[in-house]
């Protein structure tokens, strides 16, 4: 802040006063010759990029798919998924537990496991007296 409030020296105050403005104007030669350049350059490069893509062309192989079959298969989100129809998966869920739970099965028959009715151990375990 100080910079800005500090007197101008008298002897740049001097050339100020003698040079107020711009002495010569912009050179419109100079400005055309730029615009050419500049448009000669973009011309050239479109020509370039041109035969690049034609020498690029016959390499590319036409039988190669451009996508892999893996990427147009459907793929399953990552673990845990969202339930589309949790409260049928829930009802599943509840009548095979009820039918483990009220029902007896043979689950090795060489060993000899069984599963049998909850209520049903339950009685075995009060005649035992465990």
């Amino acid at each position: 802040m100080a910079d800005i409030l500090k007197p101008v020296d008298p002897e740049e105050l001097k050339l100020i006063e003698q040079e107020p403005y711009e002495q010569r104007d912009l050179s419109v030669r100079r400005a055309v010759q730029f615009l050419v350049v500049i448009f000669f350059t973009i011309i050239g490069s479109l020509i370039i990029s041109y035969f690049v893509f034609l020498w690029v062309l016959p390499n590319q192989r036409a039988d190669l798919p451009s996508v892999r079959q893996e990427a147009l298969q459907r793929q399953l989100p990552p673990e845990p998924r969202v339930q589309g129809f949790p409260m049928r998966d829930w009802e599943k869920f509840i009548a095979e537990e009820t039918r483990k739970t009220t029902t007896y099965e043979l689950l090795d028959e060489t060993t000899g496991k069984a599963r049998i009715p909850v209520e049903r151990a339950k009685e075995l375990i009060l005649q035992r007296g465990l």
